[in-house]
């Protein structure tokens, strides 16, 4: 049989069988993958750390006619995360992130965008970004990527350039102005709005061109989660444990 291999992050692992473990990848060629790693769970196995989430690797692989999951044969390391993982923040962070991607993605259908946005933010944590910006980062490229970043400068109803706060709309497609919201239930400040503006120019390995206060950072959070939420038709089990 024919071995593929690809570029890719390990998003979660699980135990299945008594031997193997059940893979769930992200791959540069294919997206969206899952996989059986034979013998993972085995001492001394081949796989070593390579299966760890947030792994970055090269993964080698088969597919069978009329198999849902791939059969992974090997994995090499390529950039390790376990030592960031420790960190219980950082690890809840992460599992979210996982959780979007497996939830939104097609299978099998690549999406380098995406893969890359899951690079670029395994490189900021790392580089010791702090993960409430990270996970605001990838929050907003993930809608953007998905075609779900609303326009937050034009009120949705009168149309002018909103310049003070502005408050999310009902169908979560955009923002009102002060004078068109009558629900104003998620607002976004000014500084929340200079906060947007700056992640779509710049990349999270930068520090940000920015000063938020941890409120300000959880309330970001809020508006885009409910459009996370709104698109997705039910909350993701992970951001309970999201507390910023």
């Amino acid at each position: 049989m024919p071995i593929d291999q690809s570029e890719a992050i390990i998003l979660r692992t699980q135990n299945f069988a008594e031997q193997d473990k059940l893979v769930v990848f992200f791959s540069r060629e294919k997206g969206l993958v899952r996989g059986i790693a034979k013998g993972a769970r085995k001492f001394n196995n081949r796989f070593g750390s390579s299966l760890e989430p947030f792994s970055a690797v090269k993964i080698f692989y088969y597919e069978k006619e009329k198999h849902d999951f791939v059969t992974i044969s090997n994995c090499d390391l390529i950039e390790s995360a376990f030592e960031l993982l420790q960190d219980l923040k950082i690890s809840y962070a992460f599992s979210y992130i996982a959780e979007l991607t497996e939830k939104f993605s097609p299978y099998r259908a690549k999406e380098e965008l995406l893969y890359r946005l899951l690079w670029i933010i395994l490189k900021a944590a790392k580089t010791g970004r702090a993960i409430e910006y990270v996970t605001r980062y990838f929050e907003l490229w993930f809608l953007k990527i998905n075609g779900i970043l609303p326009d937050f400068k034009t009120c949705q109803k009168c149309r002018k350039i909103v310049k003070t706060a502005s408050w999310l709309d009902p169908q979560k497609e955009g923002v009102l102005c002060q004078s068109c919201a009558s629900e104003k239930k998620i607002e976004i400040s000014p500084l929340m709005q200079t906060a947007i503006d700056w992640m779509k120019k710049n990349p999270p390995t930068e520090p940000p061109g920015f000063n938020l206060k941890p409120e300000d950072w959880k309330n970001l959070g809020k508006v885009f989660q409910a459009i996370i939420i709104f698109h997705l038709e039910e909350k993701p089990r992970t951001l309970s444990y999201i507390d910023f």
